[in-house]
């Protein structure tokens, strides 16, 4: 049945907005940091099956300014909710970025979600809102993010609503490839693929410092590449990588492609995954940021000039 919130009924929506608290706060690396949340709505957190590469959207507020968030008093959203949500006023809008759940664990009276930012550093790096929050919290912290509502979930329920892309379609030999941003996500559907699913997965990260412990039990082979503190272009070896696993002698053809990296990287891998003979629309290709612009995706606010640009 549909909720009411006074006389106008809502329809139960597989999102929802969550209130949370930052638990812990934890560097992973030089450029990864982790971040615990709990709390009591958090039980209502979460999507049948593995969480893969589930998206959390955060809801980050303009600093020195208190955040509105969309929907209900009890996190409930109505159809359209986002364009409602942009056209809010600065500075009460704040913003919305979107992470990869890297864990969820339900072993407490309330549930816990682990999300891990990048931090984004530097003489000329132009640091975004997602960067200088995750900098800056501090345990205690409350915060609000939109994701997938357990109760609201039926078997209809397709997973892409619920910030799930990675979909192989049966598939078992398979191309995991991202840089920085996308290390979370590649890291948690690596952990669950199953035993019978071979092939390639490249991480391309700014410095060694930052290659991460990441376990799989399937037959995909995970390559670390990085990109010397700065000393090699973005995405340089990240595509070497992909063209090298393509031509080398007796491979075989790579049947699903998971990519997520800097728009323009993706947009490029995709064109030369295509040539090769790999079916891109049953294929994920995900521009986790843009360069040139803060934000998420092709979508995004063109940064300073002089300044590194940032998709954070």
């Amino acid at each position: 049945m549909p909720l009411m919130a006074g006389s106008t009924p809502l329809t139960r929506h597989p999102v929802r907005v969550f209130e949370a608290r930052v638990a812990e706060v934890r560097n992973l690396s030089p450029h990864f940091r982790r971040i615990t949340f709990t709390g009591p709505s958090l039980r209502a957190f979460g999507v049948p099956g593995p969480t893969l590469d589930l998206r959390i959207k955060m809801l980050l507020p303009t600093p020195g300014h208190a955040l509105r968030p969309p929907g209900t008093p009890n996190g409930y959203l109505r159809p359209g909710w986002y364009q409602d949500w942009l056209r809010q006023e600065q500075p009460g809008r704040g913003f919305i970025r979107s992470y990869t759940v890297r864990a969820l664990r339900r072993t407490g009276p309330d549930a816990e979600i682990d999300v891990d930012f990048v931090l984004r550093e530097g003489p000329r790096s132009h640091s975004g809102p997602g960067s200088s929050w995750a900098r800056e919290v501090s345990a205690g912290r409350r915060a609000w993010f939109v994701g997938p509502d357990a109760t609201a979930h039926t078997d209809a329920t397709p997973l892409p609503e619920s910030g799930i892309n990675w979909n192989p379609r049966g598939a078992r030999h398979v191309l995991l490839a991202g840089d920085e941003t996308a290390v979370p996500a590649i890291s948690s559907i690596l952990e669950t693929l199953p035993t019978d699913i071979t092939g390639h997965a490249f991480l391309e990260v700014p410095e060694p410092a930052d290659i991460l412990p990441l376990t799989t039990g399937s037959g995909v082979q995970v390559v670390w590449l990085h990109r010397g503190g700065g000393t090699v272009p973005r995405g340089l070896r990240l595509r070497a990588a992909v063209e090298q696993a393509i031509i080398a002698p007796g491979r075989e053809p790579f049947e699903y492609a998971w990519v997520g990296a800097e728009a323009g990287s993706v947009k490029d891998l995709r064109r030369y995954l295509a040539g090769s003979g790999l079916n891109p629309r049953t294929s994920e290709f995900r521009g986790y940021w843009s360069m040139g612009k803060s934000g998420s995706g092709t979508n995004g606010i063109p940064v300073p000039s002089g300044l590194e640009p940032r998709g954070d």
